[in-house]
């Protein structure tokens, strides 16, 4: 299977969770830890299920990595019946970059 992904997922440095500040679906997640993050998107593992096709916002908890929260909005592209969930940003705040290669 062939990589058609255009920007490279990375591991973040140390454990970091997000919080679901907003979903347009009757989902009941709320929280997850990132898997892995690149400037196109995420990869969660969540506390529910995500509906595809959802649009979520989400709060990154990046406060002991960079010292201030990232905030993130995306449609969720992939799920799976563990809560695991792939999410194409929308909107990333410019400092993913930081977390991204520091």
């Amino acid at each position: 299977m062939r990589n058609r992904r255009k920007n490279t997922r990375v591991k973040v440095p140390h454990t970091m969770d997000a919080t679901i500040t907003y979903t347009d679906t009757l989902s009941h997640a709320s929280s997850g830890i990132v898997a892995d993050l690149s400037r196109n998107g995420i990869f969660l593992q969540t506390d529910a299920a995500l509906s595809k096709d959802a649009y979520v916002a989400l709060r990154l908890n990046t406060e002991k990595i960079i010292g201030k929260p990232l905030w993130a909005q995306g449609f969720v592209t992939r799920t799976g019946e563990n809560g695991m969930a792939a999410i194409h940003f929308t909107y990333i705040e410019q400092d993913i970059l930081t977390l991204l290669f520091s």
